[in-house]
């Protein structure tokens, strides 16, 4: 197989890896979200513009990759996987505040629980992108594994005693 066919595959599978990690976080936190509103919807559209534009940097690390343009293309790539975080992490925030999206009826440590774990994958998404400018697979590295952490089934949502949600409204599909 011819070297540049090589590298499409990988890109190919790296944004199907990058993409299907938040996209099984966002039907996750279907149970997690209640309501929308207008600024809640516009933060999700960031999120999508994120997730639209991740392939340019995963193609530009690839294809870059074991060149000397690697360092550059690292950082790239780190970039643009961070700013998926930071844009779920605003969508997170902005939900969590006063509840104005999230489910009422979640317990406040299950709240805290997830703030925390994506609050993590999310710093460490950011802290690759200063290692990746020194140390280019590393930091492309730390950023897959963050990546890595959303294929890990989360946990059930705890709502407040009495007040979980029936069958008919939870699907665990």
């Amino acid at each position: 197989m011819p070297w540049r066919s090589r590298r499409e595959h990988l890109a190919l599978v790296l944004c199907y890896i990058v993409i299907g990690a938040y996209w099984l976080q966002h039907h996750y936190s279907g149970r997690i979200y209640a309501r929308s509103d207008h600024w809640f919807g516009a933060i999700n559209l960031l999120f999508l513009l994120a997730i639209v534009v991740v392939p340019y940097p995963i193609r530009i690390w690839v294809f870059h990759l074991g060149t000397a343009f690697e360092p550059v293309a690292s950082v790239v790539f780190t970039t643009g996987v961070a700013l998926i975080a930071c844009a779920w992490m605003a969508k997170r925030f902005y939900g969590v505040v006063g509840r104005r999206t999230m489910d009422e009826r979640l317990a406040a440590d299950f709240i805290q629980q997830m703030t925390r774990r994506y609050g993590l994958a999310a710093s460490t998404q950011i802290v690759a992108v200063p290692i990746s400018a020194f140390s280019p697979r590393i930091g492309v590295a730390v950023t897959l594994l963050a990546v890595a952490f959303f294929f890990l089934p989360q946990p059930r949502p705890r709502y407040h005693p009495g007040e979980e949600p029936s069958l008919r409204d939870v699907s665990d599909g």
